[in-house]
């Protein structure tokens, strides 16, 4: 504990030497008796943890209407577009910061959590706060746990991190994603905790997703179902370019069904640093999403047809 608070109090020094009192990297190497490629690799580190934010920030108007675009073309509601960053993780740090503002101004009584680097920024970002008084009554997954060891994918500790930051009770599912055979996953289906949790999906007030690419069944060492027409998945939903939902077969699964995930009155759609943007307008076809954080590049690309239907 003690070396990784000297370390961060030490990357936080450079970081402030460099950027606040506009240091060369060669006068901060000789002050600290360190080398300066050492100096460039606490840099990058401090931009990796997100001590130091760098955005580039265009217009407020011209992203305002970039957003109100997307949105008309869609049938969304809102959402918030985020600056690039220099490296894929401090992306996705800086939007679950946004990601985080956004839930405690609108405050949820319910609040369903899924999976993905989004959402394990967010389960981080939370670690590192107080816990602090909400409205949000319920926290709960809407998938099963992957046996992965990234802990982004495990979906009950997520959700314990979360409900305990803003005082909310946490509710979980105790099963896996992705079942054996049908027969176990029937049998999952049949347990009282999966019934209650069916119930408490059918009175949720925001549902927090990731639109992940098709490469993503990789991440958590399972058969998501894909075949030559999948772009992306939702909570393990696979679609197509036309935001079709893939019914796999058998649907051998446990997550939020479709039509309950479609009744949420909101519907965050997040996209990580590496969502294309065939995946992103495959999931806005969809009709599922209502809000969409993402990058602004992205949505450029998707409102400019950056890429092929086919």
């Amino acid at each position: 504990m003690n070396y990784r608070k000297n370390k961060m109090e030490r990357l936080s020094r450079v970081a402030h030497m460099y950027y606040e009192e506009d240091r060369t990297q060669g006068e901060i190497a000789d002050k600290l008796h360190v080398s300066r490629p050492l100096v460039s690799r606490m840099l990058r580190e401090a931009r990796d943890l997100g001590i130091v934010e760098i955005r580039v920030h265009r217009p407020a108007f011209d992203t305002d209407a970039l957003l109100s675009r997307v949105c008309q073309r869609y049938g969304i509601q809102g959402g918030a577009l985020i600056p690039d960053a220099e490296s894929n993780s401090l992306f996705d740090h800086n939007l679950a910061q946004k990601l985080l503002e956004y839930i405690e101004t609108e405050q949820p009584e319910s609040l369903g959590i899924g999976w993905g680097p989004v959402i394990g920024s967010l389960t981080s970002l939370l670690e590192r706060v107080p816990p602090h008084q909400s409205d949000i009554q319920v926290v709960c997954p809407l998938i099963g746990n992957s046996s992965v060891s990234y802990r982004r994918y495990h979906t009950d500790e997520n959700v314990r991190v979360i409900a305990e930051s803003l005082c909310a009770k946490p509710k979980f599912l105790y099963t896996p994603a992705f079942p054996i055979d049908m027969q176990e996953c029937n049998l999952l289906h049949a347990t009282s905790h999966y019934r209650m949790m069916a119930a408490q999906w059918d009175h949720l007030d925001m549902a927090i997703v990731e639109i992940r690419e098709v490469t993503s069944a990789v991440d958590v060492d399972c058969p998501i179902p894909q075949d030559s027409r999948t772009v992306g998945h939702i909570v393990a939903h696979s679609y197509d370019a036309n935001g079709r939902i893939i019914q796999p077969d058998p649907n051998c699964m446990v997550h939020i069904p479709v039509e309950k995930l479609s009744k949420c009155r909101q519907v965050i759609g997040l996209c990580a640093a590496d969502v294309s943007p065939r995946a992103l307008a495959g999931a806005l076809r969809s009709g599922i999403v209502t809000h969409i954080f993402a990058r602004e590049s992205l949505v450029d690309a998707v409102m400019a047809d950056k890429w092929n239907y086919a």
